[in-house]
């Protein structure tokens, strides 16, 4: 489903401004949310077993299916709501065709310094050729302001992503006034 959601917002694309110098605001759980992602979506996933077992040595709570839905709607898949200092974190784990993997959590509202992200993800795209930076997404979708960034390849078996989704109200005014749902994403298609 979010392949579909992505392709579609290709032709809705706005390139978001460049946030101010200086305008990083400090999301202290990102280190371990993105430590998090590299040890779930960049090194278990995609196989789905493996994913299965570290969500259990970690003691992690399995999600009812009416829980996963919210994130997935109609689309098969599972997930886990893990402990953490700063609160709940939730791990998707979508099922083919569109295969995911990712971990989403509340943080402070505003543009974070992403250097903990790119010390996970630098090291996985470097080990891969064939990457693009697409254009930064906006959308809304009802009352939900959606917001992104995918860098993506193609390769013989089919596309491999990972995305960074920000969730936020759509009316403005609310916008960078609590949290945010923050979303660090790894899907394949076809593999």
């Amino acid at each position: 489903m979010f392949t579909a959601l992505l392709l579609g917002l290709a032709a809705q694309t706005v390139a978001a401004p460049p946030p101010a110098p200086g305008a990083a605001v400090t999301d202290p759980r990102l280190t371990r949310m993105a430590a998090l992602y590299e040890e779930l979506c960049l090194k278990a996933f995609p196989d789905d077993a493996a994913v299965d077992r570290l969500m259990a040595a970690r003691g992690a709570t399995a999600l009812t299916p009416e829980q996963v839905r919210v994130t997935l709607v109609d689309d098969p898949g599972r997930g886990w709501r893990v402990a953490d200092a700063g609160g709940p974190v939730l791990v998707i784990l979508e099922l083919p065709p569109y295969h995911a993997c990712s971990v989403r959590w509340d943080a402070p509202a505003g543009t974070p310094d992403w250097s903990a992200y790119r010390a996970v993800s630098d090291p996985y795209l470097a080990g891969h050729d064939g990457w693009t930076t697409l254009p930064p997404m906006e959308m809304d979708r009802g009352d939900i302001h959606i917001s992104g960034v995918t860098t993506a390849r193609m390769t013989a078996a089919g596309s491999d992503a990972l995305i960074v989704v920000d969730q936020t109200p759509s009316d403005p005014a609310k916008r960078g006034t609590g949290t945010v749902d923050r979303r660090l994403v790894h899907q394949m298609q076809g593999h």
